[in-house]
């Protein structure tokens, strides 16, 4: 806005005044005057004369005219915004009824730029590993790190209070890794001083001002990946320890060696790698003699694969190590036995398959023809795996389904479900797939209940309504020919702004699932307080799945409701009343408590009335 200078006339009436002082009083200025910030100044209303009124002007002296010049408060403020730090002359001249000038008051705004201060964000101040101490140490909260960001910040002085943008620069070394508004990551190669700088504007583009400053970066890179390595390293050998405890001893020997390459002075885990290494290849030694032994018996070749164990348990010992010696000796007894025990866990299978236990079935089978073999028991388990196939497809349909439904693709579900039924029936789930069907069919004869009125409608030419019926039919169930309508008409014309369309639980048509979402929803809205909001959505859920407890909880939640409207409505008519007793209209005051009293019991209104009662008598 250029001009040499901007002038408002208000008439302000004062009708209240019999008489007010002429003479000039200083205009007050809110808060200092910044570039890009509204400014605020008034005048005293005693310096109005009856029935007069007030004339601003403000004149730039050698800068821009001030932006956004306007009134409020009747008149008795000027707010304009400052575009540069050029002084504003403002005079506010106060006029009597006829227009004449009776006196004026002038001042001189000098606005400046604000202060812009950067500082370095630290969320989490950097770690470094004492290898002696075998623990982490702080590095104060200035170390920072180079070729890794850091975060800056920037704070005006004193705050502004609009919606500022930043502009920030570097200088050559530092990289501006990413910005949001106030808050910029910068990033620095190598340790040293980084230059920073910001400067701000207003939503205009008026610069609001700037600021600057130097980030040290003192940590190298080197030192924080070898502090990295060291701890890592140390970490490494402590997990392979607690792995060789556990007897994961190739996994061990694994971590033990990495920890080594990230650490190779740190002279305890390279002795205790080593021994781990000669006592690992002891291991390795019998563990090969166990798995000859293993063969050898495959083979009955019982002597030798006796003969292997028991060298085993010299070089590297074992627990189970006497057991499978002393079974390896009886082998030749227990061959006798094999057919028995063969047949007893057959006929465990069987009865586990009889029971419908497959799994189990299966496994008792598998260890009955590991013994001996047998074509029969062969041809059973392959069929329970088809079978156990067949189950396992059923599931995962259902479970298919089930997303499918939580997600209101229900024709969708309603295939998976009927996919899982031929895989395997199952009447639970036949009956949840009836209650869908039925939905489904209700859905789809209310889309086109809808459809029809908004033909209906749309013959009568009332387009606006038909737009809003055909939109509520797709909304219930998908429907092509609804979709038509729906962009013939709206070539034309949207939906009007206040249109509330209604879904399916409007009808009360929907799943369990779609009313525990409701019911999810109106659980918020209570935890929130908006009681009357929640008790809609609760009435919404019955319609759609009944509920005795649900049903019992909206009822209580009904009497609530209604004990705070009629509170809220006797307080409204309190306030009334309060109103016209002041106004000393006492009669209507009191038949206005009366009144509040019919519409909410109030202890200390009835004792109030009683007290007016015995004062009239």
């Amino acid at each position: 806005m250029h001009m040499k200078s901007f002038r408002i006339l208000l008439i302000f009436a004062m009708a209240s005044f019999a008489s007010v002082s002429l003479a000039a009083s200083p205009i007050i200025i809110k808060d200092p005057a910044h570039v890009g910030e509204q400014t605020v100044l008034s005048v005293e209303t005693s310096q109005i004369p009856a029935g007069g009124s007030v004339e601003w002007s403000v004149s730039p002296t050698t800068g821009k005219t001030p932006d956004r010049i306007s009134l409020r408060a009747g008149g008795l403020e000027c707010a304009f915004t400052p575009l540069d730090t050029e002084p504003i002359k403002v005079v506010a001249s106060f006029l009597d009824r006829s227009g004449k000038l009776v006196s004026s008051s002038e001042t001189m705004i000098d606005p400046e730029e604000f202060a812009i201060n950067i500082a370095v964000v630290v969320d989490k101040p950097l770690t470094l590993w004492d290898a002696d101490k075998r623990s982490n140490y702080v590095l104060s909260p200035e170390s920072l790190m180079a070729n890794a960001p850091v975060k800056i910040s920037a704070t005006f002085e004193p705050e502004f209070k609009g919606e500022p943008t930043f502009k920030w620069t570097t200088d050559a070394a530092t990289a501006i890794v990413s910005e949001n508004g106030n808050e910029v990551s910068i990033k620095r190669g190598s340790i040293g001083e980084s230059e920073v700088s910001v400067t701000a504007f207003n939503a205009n583009g008026v610069k609001l001002g700037s600021g600057s400053g130097t980030v040290n970066i003192t940590v190298p890179v080197s030192t924080f990946e070898e502090s990295s390595n060291e701890r890592e390293a140390w970490q490494s050998w402590q997990r392979a320890q607690d792995l060789w405890e556990n007897k994961n001893y190739s996994e061990a020997v694994e971590l033990a060696t990495r920890a080594m390459s990230l650490s190779p002075r740190d002279s305890e885990i390279s002795e205790g790698l080593r021994v781990m290494n000669i006592n690992y290849a002891k291991f390795t030694k019998a563990q090969k003699l166990r798995e000859d032994a293993e063969a050898l018996d495959v083979e009955k070749k019982f002597d030798d694969a006796l003969r292997n164990l028991r060298a085993a348990q010299v070089i590297w010992p074992l627990d189970d190590a006497p057991e499978k010696i002393k079974t390896e000796e009886m082998k030749v007894n227990e061959q006798r036995l094999l057919q028995q025990s063969a047949n007893w866990l057959r006929d465990t299978a069987s009865a586990y398959d009889n029971e419908n236990m497959y799994e189990e079935a299966l496994e008792y089978y598998a260890k009955s023809i590991a013994i001996v073999s047998s074509d029969a028991i062969a041809d059973r388990m392959d069929k329970i795996s088809k079978r156990l196939e067949l189950i396992a497809d059923a599931d995962r349909y259902a479970s298919e389904g089930q997303s499918l439904e939580k997600e209101g693709k229900l024709q969708d579900a309603f295939t998976h479900y009927t996919a899982s039924i031929m895989s395997n029936p199952d009447a639970t789930l036949r009956q949840h797939l009836d209650e869908l069907q039925s939905v489904i069919s209700r859905r789809e004869r209310q889309a086109s209940a809808l459809f029809r009125e908004g033909q209906d409608l749309q013959r009568k030419n009332h387009l606006q309504e038909a737009l809003t019926r055909y939109h509520e039919s797709v909304n219930v169930w998908e429907n092509e020919n609804a979709r038509q309508r729906i962009q013939q008409l709206s070539r034309n014309r949207g939906l009007h702004p206040d249109a509330e369309l209604r879904g399916p639980e409007d009808f009360g048509i929907g799943t369990k699932a779609d009313a525990q979402k409701i019911i999810k929803a109106a659980d918020e809205l209570y935890a929130n307080g908006k009681n009357e909001e929640a008790l809609e959505l609760y009435r919404k859920a019955l319609k759609i799945s009944p509920n005795p407890d649900l049903q019992k909880w909206a009822a209580r939640l009904f009497e609530v409701v209604k004990e705070n409207n009629a509170v809220e409505a006797a307080n409204k008519q309190i306030k009334e009343a309060n109103s016209l007793y002041k106004a000393g209209k006492i009669k209507e005051a009191l038949e206005l408590y009366k009144q509040s009293l019919n519409t909410h019991k109030n202890a200390e209104i009835e004792a109030f009335l009683k007290n007016q009662e015995q004062v009239t008598k």
